[in-house]
């Protein structure tokens, strides 16, 4: 009986020893396991006999998209036209469409039948007003003495005004208009600007767009974007930049339409033209060489210097600039050391460490 009692003790105590020795196997390896997860600091003597170059961080305010196409145009109801007033079988230009105009210039000399009816309907339009302007004068004097209806002077008014209001419009087509002793008939610049003319077929009736005059401060850069936030501005060439003048709030599906103007006169162009343009953002990030970024763990790194050891820092990839990468990172790491060479070691050496 005792020998039995003997024998089940001693299974116990091995199972008690046996449970001690696999909670002190747990405790050990628990934090080992939590340090390589959380790995920020290694020594630089981990990477042994190979080379440890650093380089400076630098601060980046901006950075550069993909070239996109713009157009030089004007935004809609910013153009000035100027139409025919009667029928025209031809019309000869005197200045180059796209070319500056200043008020008063000559630009085009027309031709066609009706020319002579519009100057007769201008001469009779003088005519009928003054006759109109006399019957009215004298009827005011009858109306204020009741000598006629007030239904008689309502149609004399009526008479009077719409024979004024006829002669202004037709005189203000005239100051578009020069016609000299040969009733030869020339248009008029009633504007400076770009001129902007149509392409002419046939015979060109009236009311028909002569031309438009645009305000050369109008004329601006159509850039269509993809919806975009913290935009600065656009880049055309390294001496010519373009500020955002305007954002058209509605979207034409995943684009948007933003207006730019030149912010020198190094920029030329022509109204019409296709020229490529970079978007240029503000950003607050860093900018350092491609050797420096490193993948641990499905997160980018670059390793700081700091004393002997070099502190891990996690990133965010913007993009590229002339061989370096443009990145964001929570930490301030401006004008800090940052290890560009053996990298691909400190990562393996990561590696390895995640693995234990």
């Amino acid at each position: 009986m005792s020998l039995l009692f003997v024998k089940k003790r001693s299974k116990f105590i091995k199972r008690q020893y046996t449970l001690f020795f696999f909670l002190i196997v747990v405790l050990i390896q628990t934090p080992m396991v939590r340090a390589s997860d959380d790995i920020t600091t290694v020594d630089i003597s981990s990477l042994g006999s190979f080379e440890a170059s650093f380089s400076a961080v630098k601060k980046v305010g901006f950075m550069k998209g993909q070239h996109l196409i713009g157009e030089v145009a004007y935004m809609p109801g910013e153009n000035y036209s100027v139409t025919f007033p009667f029928d025209v079988q031809r019309v000869s230009y005197y200045v180059k469409n796209g070319s500056l105009i200043t008020q008063g210039d000559t630009i085009a000399l027309v031709e066609g039948y009706d020319i002579h009816h519009f100057i007769d309907a201008n001469n009779s339009a003088i005519t009928l007003l003054e006759i109109q302007q006399e019957h009215y004068q004298r009827n005011k004097l009858y109306f204020e003495r009741n000598i006629i209806t007030s239904s008689q002077w309502i149609e004399i008014t009526k008479s009077y005004f719409e024979a004024k209001l006829n002669l202004e419009h037709i005189q203000h087509q005239m100051s578009f208009l020069h016609i000299d002793e040969n009733e030869q008939v020339t248009i008029i610049s009633p504007k400076t600007g770009i001129i902007q003319i149509p392409s002419l077929d046939g015979i060109r009736v009236s009311g028909d767009l002569a031309f438009d005059i645009i305000d050369k401060r109008m004329i601006k850069v159509n850039v269509p974007l993809l919806l975009a936030s913290n935009l600065s501005h656009f880049e055309v060439t390294p001496t010519c930049n373009l500020t955002i003048d305007s954002i058209e709030q509605i979207a034409d599906k995943y684009h948007q339409a933003f207006w730019a103007e030149p912010s020198s006169k190094t920029c030329k162009f022509s109204l019409g033209q296709s020229i490529k343009v970079t978007p240029v953002r503000t950003i607050d990030g860093y900018k350092t060489p491609k050797s420096a970024v490193f993948e641990f763990k499905d997160q980018n790194y670059v390793a700081i210097k700091v004393n002997t050891a070099l502190n891990l820092i996690p990133i965010n990839l913007l993009g590229t600039s002339e061989g370096e990468y443009i990145f964001t990172s929570k930490e301030n790491i401006d004008g800090q050391q940052v290890l560009i060479s053996s990298v691909s070691i400190l990562q393996g050496s990561l590696l390895s460490l995640g693995a234990e």
